[in-house]
């Protein structure tokens, strides 16, 4: 989780000022479309590995306000809280 997140940070966070509502490359979806899709992925499967369920999926839906924009700063202004060494009370 935590490389995927440094890697999305890497690529996505120099664009922040960009045009998030252009099609994402050759996709249908537009750049923020893919960026949500993204971020409910990776929020979906954290807790599937947090608590490891045996039988069935923990349904987990993101949903991002329309006028919900790109966060300045970037959210890697706070890189302590993708440090693992720094536990669960670390914020």
């Amino acid at each position: 989780m935590t490389a995927a997140v440094a890697e999305t940070h890497r690529v996505l966070g120099p664009h922040t000022e960009a045009d998030w509502s252009v099609p994402a490359g050759p996709v249908e979806w537009s750049c923020r479309d893919t960026a949500v899709h993204i971020a409910h992925a990776l929020l979906a499967y954290a807790p599937q590995l947090t608590a490891a369920p045996t039988g069935a999926y923990l349904p987990l839906d993101l949903t991002v306000r329309p006028e919900a924009a790109p966060p300045r700063p970037p959210p890697m202004h706070r890189p302590h809280l993708l440090d693992p060494a720094g536990g669960p009370g670390v914020r």
